[in-house]
């Protein structure tokens, strides 16, 4: 297990804490009193004794012997503090009844929490809440929250003025609403209801990792609307905001009604300067039709608020998210989230009488969600997180201003990455590196790192490799940086050229096997465009930060810009240059960043910083290398680099599903020498939590058998065909993949929902066949075909046990019958009457006179129990052709004749067969071969091994669809890695580094420690002990 943590020394006077990044190694359970001292020593920079080490997560004191690694909090991306708490918490509890969302302009993202009084908003930095728009007063307005709860703003003789919803203010405070816009300079503000209620969030499980699993908002326990808070406090963000129309007039300033035209109200800005779904406009004559399928405009919003005071203590807080270390403000946030989830059964404090208010009706979400949205999303996790998948319409689509439109204010311009191949970003490096930063967390927060991977080439020499790596450091944390696809890195950065080099030869080879092939790089636009249409993902965006540095890596980045898209490669090129201004007009700034990057003008789309102080943009489709019309003006959105990093290890610790499913759509790679069947699981180090994890996601029939050129290759038992048959020679690895079949099917369902039958046809004379597996709790019988009498009792047994389960399903097929079931399950039953009761014993008396109640009903009893069944036969020629004086060949044929009833009947009662054959041609005429829908074909071992052949069991999936997987087959009973049991080790992190190969060493085995399937089975024991899940009773 490797988690990084950031430690923050003791401050030393007014200085501010010295940060410490650092990566943890250490076995899965490991204590944290294990790693103090070396978390310690790395923070302070000198030897620190263990005993003596105090750490803190916000202000909670840690129990170092208590406290284990990869649990929350000690999930990646964590911050503690050494010796004392970190000084980032607010001096406030309790719900704040309002919040103030900062959701656009220059210095975008901030979240403040409002719990009464004064607030004032200003460029200074000593306002409560500062705002880093030069176009911003250092005093500019001021927002108060009264005692009535009710939220006022007034302007504070400011230079540029105060409008809320369009409407300008003077010093006379008015009122301002929920859901109202406030614009001060180019930063547009909206307030927001706050309130104890929790608000919906993402259920997430730790693994022991040091990950939390989010379950994505379309499964059933989060459609049934089930509230399952996660182990880790975290908060969820709004489901959706209002949209007003803005006007001069009072009336103007209604929130829409519900249903309204959404080419009136609710359409964004394209790449074009056209209202999104608009399509041409007349105004530039290089523009195309909006595509039908994507962009069609944001969703109408006409929620109505209701009109009521906002209650609560009368005091403000403001969680601003990227104020600098140390200051009051960069904690309110995370407190915030924890006082949501660790209060919910404390009483609500009671609200002063309201005026009548009218119940509000369910937001729509914003397609494109603001900074503070994003944030929000984070730290949830929210329900938008990771929401849009490869075929998602506002795929790779990426905000990067906001422009009034008529009567609407901020409506959010766009630029789709999948239209325009790559996109250019130039200006000023303070507003560049915000834009950029804003534009990459959007792209991190709503596309899961299975369908988006981010590669970072910063190799200016112009700039420092130190001002490189403080820049862009945050972006280490994002989950879609570390490598999934076979890169020979750490992460998926490059600050020098042979970083630089590999990342990019990476690519290419990704092109070469692409839709084009190996001459991508001189195919004509329209090709690339036909190609790009077709991708369906995953995709990858490169960031380019200025010059890569020599010509190969100059010309390399310049065809990935123009030719990338048809492999799912976007650019975002990002070049040094002056705003767009009289003194720099559009053109002078376009051929300055091409001069500072060749890639920039092969980007189908530019973003130009413009204005005196870079706090607009001008965004450009580009033909021909020169920009084409005049483009659209808006408001820049730019987040700090603090927001960034907050929003970069929020999001840290987050993984997809069960483990298995964050390879899904993994991109072509070689297949390895040999695979470990728990890597592949999502399991490195088996934990009873992580099991119990994946056992609430995993599908009761799923099998992964090892890996393939794009991840995990396994097939379901349950929905995608019965049964499964394996065949290869003798020393291909048949066995080995039934063993690893049977523990991926434990790993993926409990063991009173899931039974497995063993069965050695070979009568243990091929080796100690399937007995390994017996250690897990889900085996109920295991048969060695070596005793006839013992053959025959197993196949009555089994038969018997047929016949029961179609008295029990009737005319139902088994999965109709599990959803009933488990539907009459979730009903809640009357209340039974007590024993007195049920006896018809008299009641004692109330009252002057006796009553008798009837007998009641006999309690129903339960219904039959059928978990799911799974026989594994290993050498199934074998049993269908014993050798001559083979032991169990008098009883075989009893036993092949039950197993040829299972390869009928068992799809419709929920038994599968799984089965192994050395001699294909022995089998071919049973009902397994006839019938199964799934084939595996394992390879011959090579004649002359030698050690540059891969393991045993490289083969092929056949699938019913015809399409064949090769895979390499996952090993289960190899001994654990010698490294998994050397001591923990802290390591301080170089971000600079991270790009480089990782230094391996060989692993090997122990050889007389436990194998990787006997410490799963330790651990399936524990988690089934912790569910109270008793394994399926044997065959009898």
């Amino acid at each position: 297990m490797q988690i990084r943590l950031t430690v923050l020394a003791p401050r030393s006077g007014h200085a501010v804490a010295r940060a410490c990044d650092v990566l943890v190694t250490a076995p899965a359970g490991t204590a944290l009193a294990a790693v103090a001292s070396g978390l310690a020593s790395a923070a302070s920079g000198a030897e620190v004794s263990g005993a003596s080490v105090v750490l803190f997560a916000g202000r909670e004191r840690l129990d170092a012997q208590r406290r284990v690694l990869g649990e929350p909090p000690l999930v990646d991306g964590a911050v503690l503090s050494l010796g004392a708490p970190a000084e980032d918490e607010p001096a406030h509890d309790g719900p704040a009844p309002a919040r103030l969302h900062v959701v656009a302009g220059p210095d975008a993202g901030g979240v403040h929490l409002l719990h009464g009084g004064r607030i004032g908003i200003g460029r200074s930095t000593e306002s409560d809440v500062p705002l880093d728009d030069p176009d911003v007063s250092r005093r500019h307005c001021e927002v108060t929250v009264g005692e009535d709860g009710r939220v006022s703003v007034a302007d504070l003789n400011s230079t540029n003025g105060t409008r809320v919803d369009g409407r300008e203010i003077g010093a006379q405070p008015v009122r301002f609403a929920p859901g109202a816009l406030l614009r001060i300079g180019e930063s547009a503000l909206r307030l927001s209801a706050g309130g104890p209620e929790p608000e919906p969030s993402l259920t997430t499980v730790p693994d022991g990792e040091g990950h939390l699993r989010v379950t994505p908002a379309s499964s059933p326990a989060c459609a049934a609307g089930g509230e399952q808070p996660g182990p880790a406090p975290r908060l969820s963000p709004p489901t959706g905001e209002t949209a007003y129309s803005f006007g001069s007039s009072p009336s103007a300033l209604a929130p829409l009604e519900p249903g309204a035209h959404e080419g009136a109200y609710g359409a964004g800005i394209d790449a074009l300067g056209a209202p999104s779904g608009y399509g041409h406009d007349g105004r530039d004559d290089h523009r195309e039709p909006a595509h039908p399928s994507r962009r069609q405009g944001t969703p109408t919003r006409g929620t109505r608020l209701p009109e009521g005071p906002l209650t609560g203590p009368e005091d403000v807080e403001h969680a601003r998210a990227d104020a600098p270390d140390g200051g009051r403000r960069r904690g309110g946030i995370g407190a915030w989230a924890r006082r949501l989830t660790g209060g919910r059964g404390e009483p609500v404090p009671e609200r002063a009488p309201a005026e009548p208010q009218r119940a509000p009706a369910e937001p729509a979400p914003e397609s494109w969600p603001d900074p503070a949205a994003l944030l929000l999303t984070a730290l949830g996790p929210g329900p938008r997180l990771w929401e849009r998948e490869p075929g998602h319409p506002e795929a790779l689509a990426v905000r990067v201003g906001t422009a009034d439109r008529g009567e609407l204010a901020a409506v959010p311009v766009t630029v789709g990455l999948r239209e325009v191949g790559s996109l250019g970003l130039a200006g000023p490096r303070d507003r560049l590196a915000g834009l950029a930063r804003s534009g990459i967390a959007q792209l991190a927060a709503l596309h899961a790192p299975t369908t988006l991977e981010i590669v970072l080439i910063s190799t200016d020499r112009a700039r420092g490799l130190q001002a490189r790596t403080a820049e862009w450091d945050w972006l280490g944390w994002l989950p879609q940086v570390r490598p999934a696809h076979g890169q020979d890195c750490r992460l998926l950065l490059a600050y020098d050229r042979d970083q630089a080099t590999a990342r990019t030869a990476e690519l290419v080879r990704r092109l070469d096997a692409g839709p084009l092939g190996p001459g991508w790089a001189s195919a004509d636009r329209a090709a690339v465009t036909e190609a790009a249409a077709r991708y369906e993902g995953p995709f990858t965006v490169v960031v380019v930060d200025g010059d890569p540095g020599s010509a190969p890596l100059r010309e390399t980045t310049a065809r990935l810009a123009a030719a990338g898209a048809a492999a799912g490669i976007h650019l975002l090129c990002l070049a040094e240059a002056p705003p767009a201004s009289a003194a720099s007009p559009v053109a002078a700034t376009y051929e300055t960043a091409c001069a500072a990057s060749l890639a920039f003008r092969e980007c189908g789309a530019v973003a130009l910083l413009s204005g005196d102080v870079a706090t607009a943009l001008r965004l450009l489709r580009t033909a021909g290398g020169r920009p084409a019309g005049h483009g659209t003006v808006a408001a820049v959105d730019a987040v700090s680099r603090a927001w960034a990093e907050r929003f970069a290890r929020a999001l840290a610790p987050l993984r997809t599903g069960d483990g298995t499913a964050a390879s899904t759509g993994r991109l072509a790679s070689s297949l390895p020498r040999s695979s470990r069947l728990l890597d592949e699981l999502g399991l490195a180090r088996a934990t009873p939590a992580s099991l119990m994890a994946r056992w609430e996601s995993a599908s009761d029939g799923a099998a992964v058998l090892g890996t393939g050129p794009h991840g995990p290759v396994g097939v379901d038992l349950a929905s995608e065909g019965p049964h499964l048959l394996v065949e290869g020679p003798t020393g291909s690895g048949r066995t080995e993949l039934l063993r690893a079949v049977a523990a991926s099917l434990a790993a993926g369902a409990r063991p009173d929902r899931l039974g497995l039958i063993l069965v050695d046809g070979a009568g243990g004379e091929r080796g100690e066949g399937l007995r390994p597996c017996t250690e897990l709790p889900h085996v109920s019988t295991h048969l060695i075909a070596s005793d006839p009498v013992r053959m025959r009792e197993f196949a009555q047994a089994l038969g018997a046990e047929l016949k029961r389960r179609a008295e029990v399903l009737g005319g139902l097929g088994f999965a109709e019958w599990q959803t009933r079931r488990e539907v009459a399950g979730r009903l809640v039953g009357q209340r039974q009457a007590p024993a007195a009761e049920s006896r018809g014993d008299l009641d004692p008396p109330g009252s002057s006179t006796l009553r008798l109640r009837p007998v009641a009903r006999s309690r129903t009893e339960e219904g039959p129990s059928l978990p799911r069944l799974v026989v594994l036969v290993d050498d199934l020629d074998a049993l269908v052709a014993p050798a001559l004086g083979s032991p169990g060949r008098p009883a075989a044929g009893s036993v092949v004749r039950a197993l040829e009833a299972v390869a009928r009947e068992g799809e419709r009662l929920g038994v599968h067969l799984v089965a192994s054959s050395a001699r294909p041609d022995r089998t071919a005429d049973t009902e397994l071969a006839r019938g199964a829908r799934h084939r595996v074909v394992l390879d011959a071992p090579p004649a002359s091994p030698s050690p540059d052949d891969p393991s045993p069991g490289r083969g092929r999936l056949h699938q019913p669809d015809g399409a064949s997987v090769p895979f390499q087959g996952g090993r289960v009973t190899g001994r654990i890695p010698r490294t998994a049991t050397q001591r923990p080790t802290v390591v301080v992190l170089e971000w600079e580094r991270m790009g480089d190969p990782p230094a391996r060493r060989p692993v090997r085995e122990l050889g007389n420690g436990p194998t990787d399937l006997a410490l799963l089975a330790s651990a399936l024991d524990r988690a089934a002990s912790l569910v109270n899940a008793p394994p399926v009773p044997p065959l009898s």
